[in-house]
C-alpha cells in the first residue's frame, strides 16, 4: 500500500513537472502574441509569429533521469529502512525473552526467600523484615498467606506495619 501510494506520488509529479517544463507540448503550441503594428491610424493584423519548438526534449530526459535516480534512492532507502526494523525487532524479541527468563528466575529466587521467612519463628521473620529495604520488606508482605501476614505483624515495626497497610488498600 504504501509502495503504492509512493509510485502514485512520483507518478504525479512527473505529470506536473511535464504539464509546467518549458518544452512541454502544453506550452510549445500555444501562440506567443500577435504582433499587431498601427499603420497610418488603423490598425492591421500582420502574420503571428510561429513559435519554434525550444530543444527542450533534452531537459526533459534529464529531468525524468533525475526522477529516476532519485527513485532508485528511495528504493535503497526503504529496503534498507527495511532490514533495519527487522533487525530492530529481532532485537527487541531477544530482550524480551531475555526480561522473561530474567524475571522468571527472579521469580523463584523471591519464592525461595519467602519459603525460608515464611518456615521462621513470627519473632525471628519480623525482626528480619524490619532490617530489609522497605519495598522489600512490603513486597513479602503481600506475598505472604494473611495467616503467616497475622502471626509477621505484632513483631515488626509498626510504622512499616501501617504503610504495607495503606497501600494495600490504594491497590483494592
Amino acid at each position: 500500500m504504501i509502495r503504492l501510494r509512493r509510485t502514485l506520488g512520483i507518478a504525479v509529479c512527473v505529470g506536473f513537472l511535464t504539464l509546467l517544463s518549458p518544452g512541454s507540448d502544453s506550452l510549445r503550441n500555444r501562440p506567443l502574441a500577435q504582433n499587431l503594428t498601427p499603420a497610418d491610424g488603423a490598425r492591421t493584423a500582420t502574420k503571428p509569429a510561429t513559435v519554434q519548438p525550444v530543444s527542450n526534449g533534452n531537459s526533459l530526459m534529464e529531468r525524468e533521469a533525475a526522477l529516476n535516480l532519485k527513485e532508485q534512492e528511495m528504493k535503497k532507502l526503504e529496503q534498507s529502512l527495511d532490514s533495519r526494523i527487522q533487525e530492530l525487532e529481532a532485537t527487541k524479541k531477544g530482550l524480551e525473552t531475555s526480561l522473561a527468563r530474567k524475571k522468571a528466575e527472579d521469580s523463584e529466587k523471591y519464592k525461595k526467600v519467602l519459603k525460608v521467612y515464611k518456615s521462621l519463628r513470627p519473632e525471628e521473620a519480623a525482626a528480619l523484615l524490619d532490617k530489609l529495604d522497605e519495598d522489600v520488606a512490603l513486597e513479602m508482605l503481600n506475598q505472604m498467606d494473611q495467616k503467616r501476614a497475622a502471626k509477621l505483624i505484632p513483631y515488626m515495626n509498626q510504622a512499616r506495619v501501617l504503610k504495607w497497610t495503606r497501600q494495600s488498600l490504594k491497590e483494592n
